[in-house]
């Protein structure tokens, strides 16, 4: 789970990680348009409301603070009332029963036994130790309108997933890890991620090992690295991604190694040993650092060579970036430059 980028670094290769007024936490019937509405209200129990709800079924959650740990294994829909809505650790961690502890809401399913159907709306998950929306083998995960700030891994997450929803949401200062995080997946069949805001973690976004992700109109600000697209030389490795319209810039922050995830700083777009991805029209401005892997775009071998390679840079500006604005350290001549806006590359000749 913490594994994000698996890296040795060396001279040549540095990067070679709605409402009833039903009592609080009772079910208001016919009030979904698929199910039961249920009401929590602050110092009540939402894997209660949970636990009782059938598929289908809303969890509305009132303004307010309630503990985290939430364990979702059914189709269901939980609400909240915006950064009005806080969940926070607890005394309990249901999450901990799923191998997840540590999460302020957990959707776990099975390899063989997806969960399908989950939307988590309109709230904050604060404070946790791992991660604060975390999914495991998930198909339509929603989440929307969330606020992800201050966990110790990751903001929001899915892995071994298909068709996830990412919209709408911060991602803030998770130190550690991705604010933005999806992986582990051969094809994720159109997984989005779109307008979300991402500052003050490690890495904004992190596509790692999977294949069919599309991320726009996103602003990812103030990491230590902005986008990375990572191959970490499992079978399958990673591409088929397209990155577009995002804002990508003044990504400074100095990250120290941490476990397998080698410094980051100053890094836009790091592409790192995938393959097939289209990164198009994004504003990647004023990234600046002294890392070898430095710079605005970057094309980098995974860990064991395996090179970057067919991948589409195509009408980005890109400017401001030090080293380099354009950088192809790839070990591949198959990675096409076209159009792109830029003042410095390395080679030269990309601009």
């Amino acid at each position: 789970m913490r594994r994000t980028l698996a890296a040795s670094l060396g001279t040549a290769v540095a990067l070679a990680g709605l409402a009833s007024f039903a009592p609080a936490g009772h079910a208001a019937d016919g009030g979904g348009k698929d199910g039961r509405i249920h009401i929590v209200r602050p110092g009540h129990s939402i894997q209660k409301a949970v636990d009782r709800a059938r598929p289908g079924d809303v969890i509305r959650l009132k303004a307010g603070a309630y503990e985290g740990g939430v364990l979702v294994r059914k189709p269901l829909t939980i609400v909240g009332e915006g950064d009005r809505t806080v969940l926070h650790p607890g005394r309990k961690d249901h999450c901990a029963k799923a191998g997840a502890a540590g999460m302020g809401i957990c959707v776990v399913g099975h390899r063989k036994h997806l969960v399908r159907d989950v939307s988590i709306l309109n709230l904050t998950v604060r404070g946790f130790k791992e991660t604060g929306v975390y999914g495991l083998y998930t198909d339509r995960l929603t989440v929307e309108h969330v606020l992800a700030a201050r966990n110790g891994e990751y903001g929001i997450t899915e892995f071994h997933s298909t068709r996830g929803r990412f919209v709408r949401n911060r991602a803030v200062d998770n130190a550690a890890d991705a604010g933005l995080y999806v992986g582990d997946i051969e094809n994720a069949h159109g997984t989005v991620v779109a307008y979300n805001h991402a500052s003050g973690n490690a890495l904004g976004l992190l596509v790692r090992h999977a294949r069919h992700v599309y991320a726009w109109g996103n602003d990812l600000v103030g990491n230590c690295t902005g986008a990375a697209l990572v191959n970490d030389d499992q079978k399958g490795g990673q591409g088929d991604t397209k990155l577009w319209r995002n804002r990508i810039w003044k990504n400074n922050r100095s990250c120290a190694q941490h476990e397998d995830v080698p410094p980051l700083g100053g890094t836009g777009v790091l592409v790192f040993g995938g393959d097939h991805n289209t990164i198009e029209r994004n504003a990647v401005l004023d990234n600046r650092g002294t890392l070898p892997y430095s710079g605005g775009i970057v094309l980098f071998p995974s860990p064991k060579g395996q090179p970057a390679r067919h991948n589409l840079i195509k009408q980005n500006l890109v400017k401001g970036n030090a080293p380099f604005d354009l950088v192809d350290r790839s070990g591949s001549r198959t990675n096409r430059f076209i159009d792109n806006k830029c003042r410095t590359s390395n080679p030269r000749g990309l601009c």
